[in-house]
């Protein structure tokens, strides 16, 4: 029967198959019987590709090809895979097509081998039009062409090739999402105040802003043979900054663009009036290609002192409305550029001081614009656009070869310029990812705002400066090819690597160097060949903040500091910083620094408890980012923020003896293969996990994080104990967490107590079975040597406070609870720290790893090691009947 019933849906299937041949060919449906529509509505779609294509390169040829430099505007470079891929396409399938009609010859003419060349190759040529069309673009990483510390050029400057730069985390709290980053909540105007103070200070080595000033200005007018004196009213100061966004946003700005800091601005205002004594009128900020932004313009005139009323904005001359004044330019005063003849604007010749404000952040054309290029807004080419730098774009980008002619070194050596120019000065509170981008937080910052502030009197070695912090930052991936050309061609300006004699008055006077370059030694120490007494090149400096009385002592150096990131900033590799009790209200990272920073006694549970890691606004409180090792300690805190308590990425620091509590996220969280030692912790009560790590994929690599943790208790977190990596855990207690006391891991386990996790009891403790647990006490019991499954007999565990309301979910609260074990021999308590004696004993006493360390319990110990957090320790509970 089987196998007559196996013929019959033979039969069926053939019949079947014969319908389904008819219907195709007649157009039927096989089921129904009736006629299918035809598919020619969407023949249409096949010819998408190739019109889109064919569009793209002719736009793409009629745009580019009289200005090459319009290849890196935004429509060109949406336009251009599109024509890129067409040409390609249509290459791959002619060079396929002649394949195949070859082949067939000669087939016809029997010579096989020929012919199946042939026919591989028609095959390839369409494989590679598909395959070459779907690849990224990648282009090289930028690579110093010399060595580190290796200076060329002459230093300019008060301090020859002095770069200050103030580094400060409080002047920008923006979350990304609330308001905007200029608003006055997410940038701190008194945090940006003492930045430019100790930035002014610092560059000229004086002890206060008016003697500062007066230094620059004496400084300045005696290099150029006008005297040993100071400012003198009412010349004139303009100010150039960087307005590139400005181009079509009518003067409002969206919330992440990447523009000037308002604040910053502002506080250099404020002190040309107020300290050196400048009048408004005599000020003039300007952009000569674009508009100057609300933002900008209102938080200027919204200081109602009259100089700051009479501030002069000078914006490009079409767009010169509601307060902003047309520009326009010099023709006496030419600037000769292989591009043709400019003219600059009449704000910047009629000038008796320039201060060039930049920003920091790459150029998808030039790799980076920062001071040099800031001047591509203070040109007028009468016969390529006007106020355009446009037909400069094909003289300096980083594509071309290095020892070449670059024109940035024409347009800053001019006399009206760098001839002109007090300072330089770059806003990094907020960079963008590049000139057309949004604001980003950095990598190499701890996943934080870069917050600084740069300034020179040395052109060449500001951007230096500023090129070596772009190139270490992983998010700016513009910065490739060679934008460090101009560098190398400013510097040696008199005798530049390419030949060049750069004239740009054209007068027959060559320029001579524009200052100094060099990289630094790595970017870690940031030290340049003055920092190391090696070379008369850069100095970058940071100015102290260390003050008199402050409550955080770096007591190794003596120093002392308000804040603990400034003390984190001016340490040194192996310094000890001890932090008094209060409550710090501030982010820390520490920056690549191998340290210690702790209370002032680790041991002592109420200096642990009074010593309080706050954290302000978003982001971890604590960061480990770059490469700290065992030899980076933080000790004896109790940490709760809005966020992660202690963030780690790439680095395996020892983490000992805090309370990891309350935390708006994870207690710990980890990544990219961190591997620190976590010991003696508390970790309650968080909204996340205790101990949250996620794994990193690198092509066919796994990366896991495999941290050591060691006596703490992990218990009352929103979600699990401890959530992924590859853990080793040893006289752990992990109990009471929402989620499983351990998750999404593969631990191995020791002497540990996972119990009423999961929603209590019978509930699954450990959710992974890629696991070595032995000797510990898991509630529902575990396979595995000396495991045992007895409810541990916890002091107090804890639990959720309704506080009297049961429908109200809002105010419940966690009391973290005591887990030492219960002892009619004698258990410790905290809250009286004394030892007190209970009814019944834990089974999870003297049931350890009889091979464990268990000396430093107390006596009587049984001569075996306690499980859980206590075990081994002088806080072991006693052993009864022993």
């Amino acid at each position: 029967m089987l196998l007559g019933k196996s013929k019959s849906v033979s039969l069926v299937s053939k019949n079947t198959k014969s319908e389904e041949h008819s219907a195709r060919m007649s157009r039927t449906c096989p089921k129904t019987g009736k006629p299918l529509k035809s598919g020619r509505k969407y023949r249409w779609l096949m010819w998408v590709f190739p019109i889109l294509g064919l569009f793209s390169l002719i736009w793409f040829l009629i745009r580019v090809i009289p200005k090459p430099s319009r290849a890196t505007y935004p429509c060109q470079r949406f336009a251009a895979p599109f024509a890129s891929g067409f040409v390609i396409w249509i290459a791959g399938m002619i060079g396929s097509v002649l394949a195949y009609r070859r082949a067939k010859r000669f087939l016809h003419q029997s010579r096989y081998i020929v012919a199946g060349i042939c026919i591989v190759v028609s095959v390839m040529a369409i494989w590679f039009s598909v395959s070459i069309t779907g690849r990224a673009p990648v282009q090289a990483a930028f690579t110093p062409t010399e060595l580190a510390n290796s200076p060329m050029g002459v230093a300019k400057g008060i301090n020859p090739g002095r770069v200050v730069w103030v580094h400060e985390p409080a002047a920008t709290s923006w979350d990304g999402s609330t308001g905007a980053w200029w608003d006055d909540d997410n940038t701190d105007q008194e945090a940006v105040d003492y930045m430019v103070s100790k930035t002014i200070q610092t560059l000229t080595a004086e002890s206060s802003d008016v003697q500062a000033w007066n230094a620059l200005f004496r400084h300045f007018n005696r290099a150029r043979g006008l005297g040993d004196v100071g400012y003198q009213s009412p010349e004139k100061i303009a100010i150039k900054i960087n307005m590139n966004q400005e181009n079509s946003s009518g003067g409002n700005w969206s919330a992440g663009m990447g523009t000037p800091s308002p604040h910053v601005i502002y506080s250099l205002l404020k002190q040309l009036i107020d300290v050196a004594g400048v009048p408004g009128s005599a000020i003039t900020i300007y952009d000569a290609a674009r508009y100057i932004g609300n933002p900008i313009y209102n938080k200027i005139r919204s200081d109602p002192d009259p100089d700051f009323q009479n501030i002069n904005f000078v914006v490009k001359s079409s767009l010169a409305r509601n307060g902003r004044i047309a520009v326009s330019h010099d023709t006496a005063n030419p600037l000769y550029t292989r591009a043709g003849t400019a003219y600059l604007p009449r704000c910047v010749t009629e000038a008796d001081y320039l201060i060039n404000m930049a920003l920091l952040r790459p150029h998808t054309l030039y790799g980076i614009t920062l001071s040099a290029k800031n001047h591509f807004g203070s040109v007028y080419f009468p016969s390529g656009g006007g106020w355009t730098p446009e037909p400069l774009h094909n003289h300096g980008g980083r594509s071309n070869s290095m020892n070449t002619y670059n024109c940035l070194v024409n347009l800053n050596g001019h006399r009206h310029l760098s001839g002109k120019t007090l300072l330089y000065f770059i806003d990094g509170l907020y960079p963008a990812v590049h000139q057309s981008g949004n604001v980003i937080k950095w990598e190499s910052f701890g996943d934080d705002w870069f917050s600084s502030i740069l300034a020179s009197q040395d052109p060449v070695a500001i951007d230096s400066v500023a090129l070596d912090f772009l190139r270490n930052e992983p998010r700016c991936t513009e910065v490739t090819g060679n934008p460090e050309n101009y560098l190398h061609e400013a510097a040696q300006a008199d005798n530049p690597p390419s030949g060049t004699v750069y004239d740009p008055e054209g007068d027959g006077t060559p320029l001579a160097s524009l200052g100094v370059h060099e990289h630094w030694n790595n970017p870690v120490e940031k030290k340049y060949s003055r920092n190391l007494g090696t070379g008369d090149g850069i100095e970058l400096v940071a100015p102290s903040f260390a003050t008199e009385d402050g409550q955080i002592e770096n007591t190794t150096s003596g120093a002392k500091y308000d804040h603990i990131r400034h003390a984190i900033s001016e340490a040194e590799t192996g310094d000890e910083i001890v932090i008094s009790e209060g409550v710090y209200r501030e982010n820390i990272n520490f920056s690549g620094k191998n340290l210690t920073l702790s209370s002032v006694d680790p041991g002592n549970p109420a200096v642990v408890a009074g010593t309080v890691l706050a954290g302000s606004g978003a982001g971890p409180v604590v960061t480990f980012a770059t490469g700290e090792d065992e030899s980076c300690v933080l000790d004896g805190f109790t940490i709760s923020g809005p966020e992660a308590a202690v963030y780690c990425s790439g680095a395996s620091p020892v983490i000992s003896g805090c309370r990891i509590e309350n935390n708006g996220a994870s207690g710990i969280e980890l990544r990219e293969g961190s591997n620190p030692a976590i010991t003696y912790c508390e970790i309650n009560c968080n909204a996340g996990s205790g101990i949250e790590m996620q794994a990193k994929q690198s092509g066919r690599m796994t990366i896991y994080n495999r941290p050591v943790i060691g006596n703490c208790v992990i218990a009352g977190n929103l979600q699990s104990g401890v959530s992924g990596g590859i853990p080793t855990i040893t006289n752990c207690t992990i109990a009471a967490n929402t989620g499983f006391g351990i998750s999404n891991s593969r631990p191995t386990v020791m002497n540990s107590i996972v119990y009423y996790n999961n929603a209590g009891a019978d509930a699954v403790q450990i959710e992974n079975a890629a696991e070595t647990i032995t000797y510990s006490d898991v509630q529902g019991g575990w396979q595995g040597e000396g495991n045992i499954d007895a409810a541990p007999c916890f002091a107090e565990p804890g639990f959720w406070n309704l506080n009297g309301t049961l429908d109200d979910m809002t105010d419940d609260y966690r009391v973290p609870g005591d887990y030492h074990l219960r002892s009619q021999a004698g258990r410790w308590h905290s809250g009286s720290q004394s030892w007190v004696l209970d009814v019944l004993t834990s089974p999870c006493i003297d049931t350890g790893n009889p091979d464990s360390d268990w000396t430093t319990e107390p006596e009587p110990n049984g001569d075996r090691i306690n499980m859980g957090a206590y075990g081994g320790t002088p806080q072991a509970s006693m052993s009864f009947g022993r």
